[in-house]
């Protein structure tokens, strides 16, 4: 009898466990549609610094762009949103010629996000404001038909932002 309320404690224990790691699974920086717990653990490390009219260094790199006053880019093809930042804080990053697929952009704040295929803005292909994941705040995906490709960054409030551009399909 008491091996036996002993094994169904343990049960019952092993059952919270298990549904407090789903739990804390499907909160955070995973809990949206788009995981982004790998990107936050690169971006809390030691980032390239890039200007605006840099390119790029590789997709899948995180970089921390220094962003310069909106007023001084100039962008490949106006933003496709007016921003409420006043000032605003915004660059051009050069991607280079890339096959045709679905780009995720990961930003670390808040700022309109573009991509301009061989100079026209493609439609966002999906967004989403990431809840409860400290140093990410929105993933917005991008499908393109191939081409030279430009990330815009526009409407920013702060001076420099932490940015992910990843190939996922």
């Amino acid at each position: 009898m008491v091996v036996s309320r002993l094994i169904g404690g343990l049960i019952a224990a092993s059952a919270a466990l298990g549904s407090s790691a789903s739990f804390a699974a499907a909160n955070g920086c995973d809990s949206g549609r788009w995981p982004v717990s790998p990107t936050v653990a690169k971006f809390n490390a030691a980032l390239p610094a890039l200007a605006s009219g840099d390119a790029l260094p590789a997709l899948g790199a995180p970089v921390m762009v220094n962003l310069a006053p909106q007023a001084d880019v100039s962008f490949v093809h106006a933003p496709a949103r007016q921003g409420k930042a006043n000032p605003a804080y915004a660059a051009v990053l050069k991607l280079g010629p890339e096959p045709a697929a679905t780009y995720q952009v990961i930003a670390s704040s808040g700022a309109w996000i573009d991509i301009a295929e061989n100079n026209d803005l493609t439609r966002s292909a999906g967004y989403e404001r990431v809840q409860d994941c400290p140093g990410v705040n929105k993933v917005v995906r991008f499908r393109t038909a191939g081409g030279s490709l430009t990330l815009q960054i526009s409407g920013s409030y702060g001076k420099t932002i932490k940015l992910a551009v990843e190939r996922v399909e």
